[in-house]
């Protein structure tokens, strides 16, 4: 087993303080007292995945959040047999998913596969429940910022799919 301090060897993050600051650079973090980001960055797991390899598929149990260091991750859903592209997520836009996973026990609704060869930072549910064990004021404050950017995430997919949809699928209101 390695420990979490052991995970981080690239991307300047191979000490607490890096991982901290890479935290405090996300909106979930931002503005979030010292202890729980430091917390959050000892905690954190690295993992890494080859372009084309599944990081998540749907109907798993969701564990973990996932945070985006480096490249790019194609979130995609399968229906009736065909794989439907969602969302293009990287470290200069949307930089992560699974963030629900820190709320609530479910299946995964989607699948993620690494778009490029991609380091993503990693806390489990486990993780997020010690440190908002510890630092109970700051639940409410970390609850509200991962239903606003889960929130911004849902608007984002919905202008995507809109914005390639069938001109079949646009109905025009009824004639008065």
């Amino acid at each position: 087993m390695t420990l979490p301090e052991q995970n981080f060897n690239a991307n300047g993050l191979g000490n607490i303080t890096g991982r901290q600051e890479f935290l405090n650079r996300l909106p979930m973090f931002s503005g979030a007292p010292a202890g729980v980001t430091k917390m959050f960055a000892y905690l954190a797991k690295r993992e890494e995945y080859a372009q084309g390899e599944i990081i998540i598929s749907e109907d798993t149990r969701c564990d973990r959040l996932f945070l985006i260091m480096s490249g790019k991750v194609d979130i995609f859903h399968r229906h009736k047999g065909r794989r439907f592209h969602v969302q293009l997520l990287g470290p200069d836009s949307i930089n992560y998913f699974g963030e629900l996973a820190m709320l609530a026990e479910f299946d995964w609704f989607f699948s993620a596969r690494a778009w490029t060869d991609v380091v993503l930072m990693t806390i489990s549910r486990e993780a997020f429940t010690k440190v908002m064990e510890r630092f109970p004021e700051s639940y409410p404050v970390v609850v509200q910022k991962i239903i606003k950017l889960h929130i911004n995430r849902f608007a984002d997919q919905g202008s995507y799919f809109l914005s390639h949809i069938s001109p079949e699928a646009w109905l025009e209101d009824p004639p008065q």
